[in-house]
C-alpha cells in the first residue's frame, strides 16, 4: 500500500504533499484541480521499471496531447517548470523521476526511468499496451479492457463473488451472466432466453467493470476515475459498500474521484461503521491562494461535521 504522495512538478501540480493515505481514499474538487492527474501519477508510480515509459505514453494518448515530436512529454511538466527543461530530472514522484537524456542501452536509472526515444515520435497504432500492476477504471466504458478482466477471472470463484456484487447492488434478478467477443451476456430469474447485458442500462455494465476491476485487483491498487459515472444515486450506497468490503477481504487500496455529493455522502455513510473508520480518507483538492494546488484531509469526525453543517467540499 501507498502510505505517502508527493508529486512534484507534474502537469497541474507544483508540489503535492499528501501525508497519510488510507486503505479506501475519496478525492474530489473542482474541475482542473487535478483528480485524474493523481490517479495517472499513481499509475506511473507503480508501474514496473519496463512499463512506465508504456504507461506515459498511455496517458498523453488518452489525453489526446500525444504528437509526432519528442517535446509532447514536456506537456506532462508543472507550466512554470517548463522554463527550466534542460534540467535532467523533469517531474517526480515520490522517490520516481521522469528523467530527459536519451535512454541508451544498457543504461540503468535508479529511482528513475527516460522515454524511449528510438523512433523519435509517439504514434498511438504502435504504442504496446502497458502492463499494469493495478487496475485502472476510467469514466469511459472499455469493453476491450472489460474483457481482459473477465478471462483473468473466467472459471474461478471470483466469478461468483462479481455476480454477488451484481445482485447485491443492481440487479437482484441475475442468474448468470458471460463475456463473448464483442458483449456481454445475462440471464434473468423468469426470462429464458439470454440477452445483452447493455439493455438493462449503462449502470449495468458500470458496476460490473468495477466488480470485475475488484476481483482483479487482489493485494494491489485499483484506481476508479468518477465512480457515479451512469449510476443512479440510490446504488452508490450498496457501491461503496461492496468496494469497502472486498478492498478489506482482498487487500486493496483504493483510490476514487468524484463530482457527485450524492457519491460523498454514500461514502460517509459506509466509511462510518466501526469496521472501517480506520481505512477511509477523503481528500479534497483545491487551489491555495498562491493559485497551486494542494490536498486538505478529512478523517471521518471532520469530514462528518463538515456534511451535518452542509458544506460543499466536493
Amino acid at each position: 500500500m501507498l502510505n505517502q504522495l508527493t508529486i512534484v512538478n507534474f502537469m497541474v501540480f507544483r508540489h503535492l504533499e499528501i501525508p497519510t493515505l488510507k486503505r479506501v481514499n475519496l478525492i474530489s474538487g473542482k474541475n482542473n484541480v487535478g483528480k485524474t492527474t493523481l490517479l495517472d501519477a499513481i499509475r506511473i508510480l507503480k508501474a514496473d521499471d519496463k512499463e512506465q515509459s508504456r504507461v506515459v505514453n498511455d496517458i498523453l494518448i488518452k489525453r489526446d496531447l500525444h504528437t509526432k515530436y519528442y517535446d509532447c512529454y514536456e506537456s506532462l511538466v508543472y507550466r512554470d517548470a517548463q522554463a527550466n527543461l534542460e534540467n535532467e530530472e523533469l517531474f517526480k514522484i515520490n522517490s520516481l523521476f521522469l528523467n530527459r537524456k536519451e535512454q541508451k542501452s544498457g543504461t540503468q536509472f535508479i529511482n528513475g526511468f527516460a522515454i524511449n526515444r528510438s523512433r523519435n515520435f509517439l504514434n498511438p497504432k504502435e504504442i504496446t499496451k502497458a502492463r499494469e500492476k493495478l487496475v485502472y477504471v476510467s469514466f469511459q466504458f472499455n469493453f476491450d479492457n472489460l474483457k481482459e478482466l473477465w478471462n483473468n477471472i473466467d472459471l474461478t470463484p471470483k466469478e461468483d463473488d462479481v455476480l454477488k456484487i451484481l445482485r447485491d447492488t443492481i440487479e437482484p434478478d441475475i442468474i448468470r451472466f458471460s463475456v463473448k467477443d464483442k458483449s456481454v451476456i445475462v440471464r434473468l430469474k423468469g426470462i429464458e432466453e439470454p440477452f445483452p447485458l447493455k439493455t438493462l442500462g449503462d449502470g449495468v455494465q458500470r458496476i460490473l467493470m468495477i466488480a470485475m476491476s475488484l476481483a482483479n485487483a487482489q493485494n494491489s491498487i485499483l484506481l476508479i476515475d468518477e465512480i457515479e459515472m451512469g449510476l443512479h444515486y440510490t446504488v452508490l450506497e450498496k457501491l461503496w459498500a461492496m468496494i469497502f468490503k472486498y478492498a478489506h477481504l482482498w487487500n486493496i487500496q483504493v483510490f476514487v474521484t468524484t463530482h457527485s455529493q450524492d457519491a460523498l455522502k454514500a461514502f460517509h455513510r459506509i466509511a462510518d461503521q466501526d469496521e472501517y473508520k480506520e481505512e477511509a480518507q477523503f481528500i479534497r483538492l483545491q487551489r491555495s491562494r498562491k493559485g497551486e494546488i494542494e490536498a486538505i484531509l478529512f478523517d471521518e469526525e471532520r469530514l462528518e461535521s463538515s456534511l451535518e453543517m452542509k458544506i460543499d467540499i466536493r
